[in-house]
């Protein structure tokens, strides 16, 4: 039994099961609307052997009405069927979307930052839709055509027994010909889907920095890649078709021979007596409607190949594993206790092999303001990251008010532990909106007062009613200081135990820069304040500053003291000043 499901369905069948209502309702519609098919067949036998010979008009009409209303019912009943199925593949679809996002939300950092976005993106559109597709159009096609299989034959069956027996042998032909052909058709199916990614997120790198590819002149590169890109996705399908071509051609000639010796043998049992004009005329409607359905499933089973290609890269993305989890017996970080910040022998890489942190031994008291320095790749920004767990310690222990983070329940490390990088995300909506991100909701007077700690009391001033503008999507109204101060302020509403700020603050100049770290230092008074920075003027007034060089702490002291120090510290300090 398990063989007769293929395992794509088998996945499909739990996420189908909650519209199994819809489903049934409109299996019922179209099991009846089969057998309203079956009156026109056998209402003409009747016409043609007994209603015309006799020549009565009240059976005549009789007649007609029968063919009336089994050809009208069996259009409504298809229709309510398919609104049956659609509603229910529409609600899949939808569920199944939610559930993509809420896996991909799960995911880790290196996930992402080994991910181009389009590729992400393409389960959402191409696959869903071709599942959505296989519940609203496919599925019903396929109960359409099985159910009209079963009962046609039936049918055949009682109107003469010969002829349905030569014309049954179509059944295994074609099923013989299906597994000829499933394999291959599978195989270039997914080379179709994998085509599509790969353009789909070419595109939308390309799109995403379509400004740059004009100023460095690359617009006729990047248009030969997306050709060769295309053409692969173009060649993949003609590969497709052609397969599906060859199908229809050998189940075709399997159909129409049958079709040819059952017309042949019904006419030479006509030409003996054995069998009537109507009937040979309601076997051959049946013989027709036999061989819609049996013809529209090769259509069908090229498509189903394509669906279940979809299925299959839906379920790629579903086995993946974050690499950051939160344990089932995680707790919550105290509101009282110290958030005191240890390493201990923790070791991390990013990959085998590659460059590793290593910090043997690092303390940083909480409410403590500490800089962190160093070259470029030196692993600052890592260092960083790992507070907040978007990477996972190797080995040893970091922990957070004497709490191991891998013990700590995300949401409760992640609403003590603020980051901010680089580059800050603001979403498409209000400048209030964004603010309020994370926040339920804040006081009259705050959002305000954030935004002027930060430097943006003029973009108060200057633009009344401000806090309801809407913010471009890529913050592209906005400079990128601006950028950055509207998500500093958003960090500030949070009032975080810790705040990390890596290159946050790097589109400002270095005064203003100062004047921001020592504002947000007064803010959060009680907070432990890390920066991570190329600038060393603006942190001159920290107490605090680490050293890293090649993913370890070379120095550890206070910045003022760097500068007095001779020897190894001055050497470390210059090494760091030289790549800023």
């Amino acid at each position: 039994m398990p063989r007769l499901i293929s395992p794509e369905l088998r996945w499909l069948l739990p996420r189908v099961k909650p519209q199994l209502r819809l489903h049934a309702g409109s299996f019922l519609c179209l099991t009846v609307a089969t057998l309203f098919g079956l009156v026109t067949p056998l209402t003409m036998r009747w016409l043609i052997d007994s209603v015309l010979p006799a020549h009565r008009s009240d059976p005549l009409i009789i007649a007609l009405a029968l063919i009336f209303v089994s050809l009208e019912g069996k259009m409504a009943l298809y229709s309510l069927g398919g609104y049956f199925t659609y509603r229910a593949s529409q609600r899949t679809g939808l569920a199944l979307r939610i559930s993509l996002l809420q896996h991909l939300d799960s995911l880790s950092a290196e996930y992402f930052d080994r991910t181009p976005v389009g590729q992400s993106l393409y389960p959402f559109e191409g696959p869903v839709d071709d599942i959505s597709y296989f519940g609203s159009d496919l599925l019903p096609s396929i109960l359409r055509a099985t159910i009209s299989a079963g009962l046609t034959l039936s049918a055949m069956a009682a109107l003469s027994r010969p002829l349905a027996l030569i014309a049954l042998p179509v059944i295994p032909a074609f099923m013989t010909i299906r597994r000829r052909y499933r394999r291959k058709m599978g195989e270039r199916a997914d080379v179709v889907q994998l085509a599509k990614a790969r353009f789909s997120s070419f595109l939308q790198e390309h799109l995403s920095a379509a400004t740059q590819i004009q100023l460095l002149r690359q617009m006729e590169a990047r248009e030969h890649e997306a050709f060769q890109l295309l053409n692969r996705a173009v060649s993949s399908q003609e590969a497709l078709w052609s397969t599906g071509v060859s199908f229809s051609v050998f189940s075709n000639l399997v159909i129409v021979s049958s079709i040819t010796l059952a017309l042949a043998a019904g006419g030479l049992l006509v030409f003996r007596g054995a069998l009537t004009v109507g009937t040979l005329v309601a076997f051959y409607t049946l013989l027709a409607q036999l061989f819609d359905p049996v013809a529209q499933a090769m259509e069908m089973y090229s498509r189903a190949q394509r669906t279940f290609a979809s299925i299959r890269q839906i379920q790629g993305v579903f086995k993946i594993s974050p690499g950051v989890t939160q344990r089932a017996c995680s707790v919550s970080l105290s509101p009282h206790c110290a958030a005191r910040i240890e390493f201990r022998d923790v070791a991390f890489s990013y990959q085998p092999g590659g460059r590793s942190i290593r910090i043997p031994n690092l303390e940083i008291a909480q409410g403590e303001r500490v800089a962190i320095i160093g070259p470029n790749g030196a692993g600052k920004s890592t260092l960083a990251k790992l507070l907040p767990r978007l990477y996972e310690v190797e080995s040893g222990e970091l922990r957070i008010g004497g709490v191991d983070v891998r013990r700590l329940a995300l949401e409760s490390l992640r609403s003590t532990v603020c980051y901010l990088p680089a580059q800050p995300v603001l979403f498409h909506r209000s400048l209030a909106d964004n603010l309020r991100i994370g926040l339920p909701a804040f006081p009259d007077g705050e959002p305000e007062g954030s935004l002027r700690v930060v430097g943006l009391e003029r973009y108060l001033r200057d633009y009344p009613g401000s806090l309801e503008e809407r913010i471009a999507p890529g913050a592209s109204n906005l400079s990128n200081g601006e950028r950055q101060r509207v998500a500093i302020a958003r960090a500030l509403l949070s009032r975080p135990r810790v705040l990390i700020l890596d290159e946050t603050t790097s589109s400002l100049d270095p005064g203003s820069e100062e004047s921001l770290l020592q504002a947000i230092a007064r803010v959060l008074a009680q907070s432990t304040f890390i920066v991570v920075t190329h600038r060393l003027h603006s942190i001159s007034w920290m107490e605090r500053m680490l050293v890293v060089k090649d993913g370890r702490i070379a120095a550890d002291g206070n910045p003022s003291a760097f500068k007095r120090t001779s020897g190894f510290g001055t050497e470390i300090f210059a090494s760091a000043h030289s790549s800023f």
